[in-house]
């Protein structure tokens, strides 16, 4: 027959052992989060320096995109006016040389300004 002594002793290794493995339980998971938490601390580094990237390049590539863009619009403009007068300019051209040399600088001039 078991005694109120043993009984007690068996209760007390019982909670002592569910005890033990539940600290070592709280451990694994505390160096996990560790792990974890360190993991993502570099995610967010590596994340932060793309961020600065893009930003830096873009902010590169903007005058140029702006320029691009411009000399777009004077290439559509010289397109839509050689199509509508294509036969007089071009006799025009051939025939007054100089004129259309001014002409061009003028143009020049016009896209220095915008800049």
């Amino acid at each position: 027959m078991l005694n109120a002594s043993s009984t007690e002793t068996t209760g007390i290794t019982i909670i002592i052992i569910v005890g033990c493995i539940v600290l070592l339980v709280l451990l694994i998971a505390l160096i996990y989060m560790i792990i974890a938490y360190r993991k993502i601390g570099i995610v967010a580094k590596k994340l932060d320096y793309l961020v600065e990237d893009l930003t830096y390049k873009s902010e590169i590539l903007a005058p140029t995109i702006e320029a691009l863009g411009k000399v777009s619009n004077f290439i559509d403009l010289f397109e839509s006016l050689i199509n509508q007068n294509a036969d007089a300019l071009m006799q025009y051209v051939t025939k007054n040389k100089e004129t259309a040399s001014k002409f061009i600088n003028k143009l020049k001039d016009i896209t220095a300004k915008d800049k």
